[in-house]
């Protein structure tokens, strides 16, 4: 394989990230309407299984992963909301070291498992 044709898995790392933002800046849209009783249900993007399939999960992730992925889409509401581009790239940037933490933690396990 040429350098070219590898990989780099800082461009995915990127990737992964500002698809974490999108989703919480639309999460937080979503909040918003149905605080004013906008009906959202058919406008759930499901963006985890794009980024669960970059990280190497495949288009359905494990429960613990999961879990951590929801808990910053479901409190996107709680940050204020921002036209800045970097809005909520921190926010974005720790739920990915957390699920990033998750996969090493579950593979590890696995691993004790074979033992």
């Amino acid at each position: 394989m040429s350098e070219h044709s590898k990989p780099d898995s800082n461009t995915n790392r990127d990737i992964i990230i500002i698809l974490i933002q999108a989703d919480l800046k639309h999460n937080q849209l979503i909040g918003n309407l149905r605080k004013i009783e906008l009906h959202t249900d058919e406008y759930i993007l499901k963006l985890y299984e794009v980024i669960s399939q970059l990280m190497g999960l495949g288009k359905e992730p494990f429960e613990e992963w999961f879990d951590i992925y929801d808990s910053f889409v479901l409190n996107a509401h709680l940050h204020s909301i921002s036209e800045e581009p970097d809005h909520l790239l921190l926010v974005a940037e720790e739920c990915y070291e957390l699920l990033c933490a998750s996969i090493k933690v579950k593979h590890h396990l696995n691993t004790l498992e074979v033992v």
